[in-house]
């Protein structure tokens, strides 16, 4: 990376340079400049996690590839900061979480929700988690080269046609480790390996897809925050913020439902009339891994009337 700094020549001077000297604190000043533009844009919104930044700046970066995918030279390419701050303005613009999403995944659940295709623009989905610590290799036993994944998730787009789109995979070639094999450009696949996985469909038909993020196996903790950034989409409307189920379960708890934007968190709230202010909380906070979200909560003597409400 190429960086102009200031010069030793005079107080006026700038030069040019670079290496990773130089690129570390371009990259983190960019990225806290990001993190600081997202919370202007998304007012009272909790600070994003971590693993969105990350899956952000590679998201939006400028390839160094012929086919838009990573490599072992380039990574997943050169971190433009215009085009993430882009995706940061056109999800705070539309304010469904269409280019955003933070979502908690649990043992056994998956997250699905549509992506509207025009057919103009390539279509492009993200996912990067923080994984759990794994075992780390021994002091004997350091060159092992054994997956280190914990929680392994996996992300596919079917399209409207139902096409399974994978996600790109690098060959380590970990057997011979030769030159052809690591400069070859990715192909796609089901990746094991790493904690971020990247759809690319370049020409997409205009259409409906649909994502679909699952886990293999168990989730160490018991749960998992994934993010997920999208991009080449049509923003579509939020549905309006009203229950469309109300089941009795049982003699003391009743099951709610309504449509949801995935990615959003909402919260239950109960009141014993509507005279007074005296909303309490019902649980705690609802992240929706679906399209419709229904919820049992149980029913006491002095509630009487329940409403919904979206987290910032």
């Amino acid at each position: 990376m190429n960086n102009i700094v200031v010069g030793s020549s005079s107080d006026f001077a700038y030069a040019r340079s670079s290496g990773t000297s130089l690129a570390a604190p371009s990259v983190t000043g960019s990225i806290n400049l990001l993190t600081q533009f997202y919370g202007q844009q998304h007012t009272n919104a909790a600070e994003l996690l971590s693993s969105t930044t990350k899956g952000l700046v590679i998201h939006t970066a400028d390839s160094g590839t012929t086919n838009n995918g990573p490599s072992y030279r380039f990574g997943w390419g050169l971190v433009n900061t215009r085009n993430a701050a882009t995706l940061i303005s056109r999800d705070a613009t539309n304010g469904l979480k269409n280019q955003i999403k933070e979502v908690l995944l649990l043992p056994g659940e998956f997250v699905q929700f549509p992506l509207v295709s025009a057919g103009t623009n390539a279509l492009k989905v993200t996912i990067c988690w923080t994984d759990p610590a794994g075992i780390p290799n021994t002091v004997t036993n350091l060159n092992n080269p054994a997956p280190k994944l914990v929680n392994d998730l996996d992300l596919r787009i079917s399209s409207p046609t139902e096409t399974t789109n994978l996600p790109w995979v690098l060959t380590p070639d970990l057997t011979n480790r030769t030159y052809t094999a690591r400069s070859a450009i990715a192909s796609t696949g089901d990746d094991t390996r790493n904690n971020v996985e990247q759809i690319y469909i370049p020409s997409p038909t205009n259409g409906t897809y649909t994502v679909k993020v699952t886990h293999k196996g168990t989730l160490s903790g018991g749960l998992q925050w994934v993010s997920i950034l999208v991009s080449g989409n049509v923003p579509q409307a939020a549905p309006s913020l009203v229950f469309n189920q109300i089941i009795q379960i049982t003699t003391n708890s009743i099951a709610l439902g309504w449509p949801a934007v995935v990615g959003q968190q909402y919260q239950l709230q109960g009141n014993i009339d509507l005279i007074t202010t005296n909303w309490v909380n019902l649980g705690g906070l609802i992240s929706a891994r679906l399209t419709n979200v229904v919820s049992q909560i149980s029913m006491t003597n002095n509630i009487n009337y329940y409403r919904l409400i979206q987290a910032p």
